[in-house]
């Protein structure tokens, strides 16, 4: 078997977070964030464990569209839901950039996990200056959610096809929870239950930001007849987000 080789990035991280030293066998294909309990996203120094994901620099894009939003359509409190929030990477990055901003906002971050949620609260005392306006649901997607109009639904649910898990690096289908991967045999499941509430919770200028597998379309997420979609690329140039509207 070949002896892993960390990279540059791989060993400043390690160094960065207290280890110097370097055991190459002790920690097999193990990803340095789970062995540091580490992630950056955004800038942003989050903990993660093996109930989270680690946070993609791919995933960076979300809180940019998600901003844009906002100024563009001059949402002044905007009400924001993290689904399936893990870290609370999402729905903290976005609140951080709001409140250099001084935005008002008010932040949901939801997991089936609550262990997961427990991470979400030690980020959210750990990222932002003043932690305030955050409730943590843990919630099915949207079911235990309170009957509110959401401005920002923000999403990277599990999305990779229920055959394609085993064909992972081992990086990945080794440590990272299978539960926030394995999307379905389609890798569509939970992003098409979510997609069915929308209508439901989406304000009238509300948007959803969902990251999909690049080998989906948009055919792949049948809309409520309320609802339009677009898709984004992400900085590799692949489709990647879905953005869901009401219509205007």
């Amino acid at each position: 078997m070949n002896q892993r080789v960390f990279s540059p990035l791989e060993l400043n991280h390690l160094r960065k977070h207290g280890f110097p030293d370097v055991d190459l066998k002790a920690f097999g294909e193990k990803p340095v964030e789970y062995i540091t309990g580490h992630a950056d996203f955004c800038g942003l120094d989050f903990l993660v464990n093996e109930h989270t994901l680690i946070p993609r620099l791919e995933s960076e894009k979300i809180i940019q569209i998600a901003f844009n939003h906002i100024l563009s359509q001059n949402i002044a409190h905007p009400i924001i839901a993290d689904i399936g929030t893990g870290s609370g990477c999402l729905g903290l990055s976005l609140v951080f950039k709001l409140q250099k901003n001084e935005i008002p906002y008010s932040l949901f971050l939801s997991d089936t996990s609550a262990t997961a949620i427990n991470t979400a609260r030690e980020n959210t005392i750990r990222v932002l200056p003043s932690p305030a306006n955050i409730f943590f649901e843990k919630s099915d997607l949207l079911e235990s959610y309170p009957k509110i109009k959401l401005d920002l639904v923000l999403a990277n649910l599990p999305y990779i096809p229920s055959g394609n898990i085993p064909s992972l690096p081992s990086s990945v289908k080794d440590f990272e929870p299978r539960s926030a991967l394995d999307g379905g045999p389609q890798g569509t499941t939970l992003i098409n239950r979510l997609i069915h509430n929308l209508p439901e919770f989406l304000s009238e200028k509300g948007i959803a930001i969902i990251e999909l597998n690049d080998t989906h379309s948009q055919k792949d997420f049948p809309l409520p007849p309320s609802l339009s979609s677009t898709l984004e690329k992400d900085s590799h140039g692949k489709s990647r987000f879905l953005l869901i509207y009401r219509h205007k």
